[in-house]
């Protein structure tokens, strides 16, 4: 009686949890352990908002998704591009990497600033005007910042410093060892109630403004694996909307 008993609890209660198993787990390679509010790394446990969107999105769906953490986004799109892993967040879209991803459906904006020290002030009124004028820019390791930064990035290759995290070009921003740095509006936000020191240039236009994609390999997610995501993500778009707001 005892086993019958037993057999029945399994077949009642743990045997339809089976039917909401996920079909497949997502690598998904995170570039960065603290991007607040998008990504806090804590005890190799990833919290905030991008985290939060993929919950949203995969919620009923028949995926889930594992954060792994690599040293910048360049080394995140090499890994996604040879199918090392599946999938990579915050991806603007350029013709190059649609080479090797498939993109989702947009589910947030991007808006990237300047900031400089406000104890070193500086007179410019474009994105231009500073490297005309010799200043240097902090930006992120492979990320994209727009067709304009990207013709600068050759003709002004060496008043570019490249970090792979926001905390260490805040804190050359901050030592003062570069004038300026790049950032999303949101972390900019963040890390300006933080840090006295630092100072949105709101005279300046965003370096940047574009919608942000879902980027998968095409080496390990096929079509029809992106065509469901895309219906979450179309599904969800009022619930992701007030996330990023």
């Amino acid at each position: 009686m005892k086993q019958l008993k037993t057999l029945l609890f399994y077949i009642l209660f743990i045997a339809p949890l089976s039917a909401f198993a996920c079909e497949r787990t997502f690598s998904v390679a995170s570039h960065d352990a603290f991007w607040p509010p998008y990504v806090m790394g804590m005890s190799y446990v990833f919290k905030g908002t991008e985290v939060d969107a993929l919950n949203i999105i995969f919620k009923d769906s028949p995926f889930c998704f594992k954060v792994e953490l690599l040293p910048n986004s360049k080394r995140a799109f090499t890994e996604i591009k040879h199918g090392r892993f599946d999938l990579g967040w915050a991806g603007s879209y350029t013709d190059e990497r649609a080479k090797y991803v498939y993109y989702t459906d947009n589910y947030r904006t991007e808006v990237m600033r300047l900031y400089e020290n406000k104890n070193n002030p500086h007179s410019v009124k474009s994105l231009e005007d500073i490297f005309k004028q010799g200043f240097t820019v902090g930006a992120n390791f492979g990320s994209y910042y727009g067709e304009e930064f990207e013709q600068y990035k050759t003709t002004y290759k060496k008043l570019i410093e490249y970090t792979s995290a926001t905390s260490k070009r805040f804190e050359m921003l901050n030592k003062q060892r570069i004038d300026f740095a790049i950032e999303d509006e949101l972390v900019g936000a963040y890390f300006s109630e933080r840090g006295s020191y630092l100072k949105l240039v709101s005279n300046i236009e965003p370096v940047n403004k574009d919608d942000v994609y879902l980027m998968f390999s095409k080496k390990t997610v096929s079509v029809e694996e992106i065509a469901i995501i895309n219906t979450h993500i179309k599904k969800n778009k009022a619930a992701l909307r007030t996330l990023f707001e």
